[in-house]
């Protein structure tokens, strides 16, 4: 392709202004799927915030999988654009689906300070996965086809839980602590980012014991034979060397993935469909359909 790349719209914006705008739409719209029938399900309470899990009625008929969609917004926010009008589209293509409200912490716009909200929010991600499967039955949903996914920071969760499950312990107390939170597969959203600098030498910490720690929890890292099947998307106008070597890693250990790179979007453009504030590239919003048809394949 050559030329020089421009640089992405995220990289200089107005972080501030944007969470009050993101939030405030955020709230909006977990009323609006609250009026709609949405059963709403709070999680898991930690630095102040109950994280929830917003479940859609599931289809009638014969059991199906369930896709937890996570949106995007820099563990500051989450995007509304990344959340319902994607988790409606998967609905439509016949995937029973949910919403998962983490974990973020407007005040954290630094990534260097972000570690401890990444943790938490990947943990609210395991704890929707584990809170499936032990009420698949009561909910009608196959309790060995959960997959989980996200757009940007809700990609990051979603590969944090992919990378950093559990098969559960059958000596807890808690009744979901003694079910598997393993995902049955995972979808990577433009969201396939390394926290120890596997893209970048330049990220590394200059200090071996906080490189330590950011590679406990990095999902790069973190990648093992036993994780799940993966679907990874990113556009070239996003630094395509995420999702690169983000799927190299899993080649080399063994794990399914199916990889889809796209020349045209920026990031956050979510279905690219030119719809509920998003850009249209209509080649681009061929990912979307292909990851339904990915999720089918593996029995959802």
């Amino acid at each position: 392709m050559g030329g020089k790349m421009d640089k992405p719209d995220y990289v200089d914006q107005d972080w501030t202004s944007l969470t009050e705008v993101k939030t405030a739409k955020w709230a909006d719209m977990m009323e609006e799927i609250k009026e709609e029938g949405w059963v709403i399900t709070e999680l898991r309470t930690d630095m102040g915030f109950t994280s929830r899990l917003a479940l859609k009625p599931v289809h009638e008929g014969k059991r199906r999988g369930i896709f937890i969609v996570c949106a995007g917004g820099a563990f500051l926010f989450k995007s509304s654009n990344e959340a319902k009008p994607v988790a409606e589209y998967f609905y439509r293509a016949g995937i029973n689906v949910a919403i998962l409200d983490y974990h973020v912490d407007p005040a954290k716009q630094k990534d260097s300070d972000k570690l401890d909200v990444r943790i938490s929010a990947g943990e609210d991600g395991l704890a929707a996965i584990r809170y499936l499967r032990l009420h698949a039955d009561e909910l009608g949903i196959c309790p060995d086809k959960i997959a989980i996914g996200g757009f940007s920071a809700g990609g990051m969760l979603s590969a944090y839980a992919a990378t950093q499950f559990s098969y559960g312990n059958l000596q807890a107390v808690d009744a979901a602590e003694r079910v598997s939170s393993r995902p049955d597969a995972a979808l990577i959203l433009y969201g396939a980012m390394s926290d120890s600098g596997i893209q970048d030498s330049g990220m590394f910490a200059f200090d071996f014991k906080e490189q330590a720690e950011r590679c406990k929890y990095d999902p790069v890292r973190n990648i093992h034979s036993d994780c799940p099947p993966m679907f990874v998307f990113q556009t070239h106008k996003d630094d395509p060397r995420h999702a690169l070597l983000f799927c190299y890693e899993l080649a080399g250990r063994g794990v399914p993935y199916e990889l889809h790179t796209f020349g045209e979007g920026p990031h956050g453009g979510a279905l690219y469909n030119g719809e509920d504030e998003t850009p249209l590239f209509k080649h681009t919003s061929r990912w979307a359909p292909l990851a339904a048809e990915w999720l089918e394949e593996q029995g959802f």
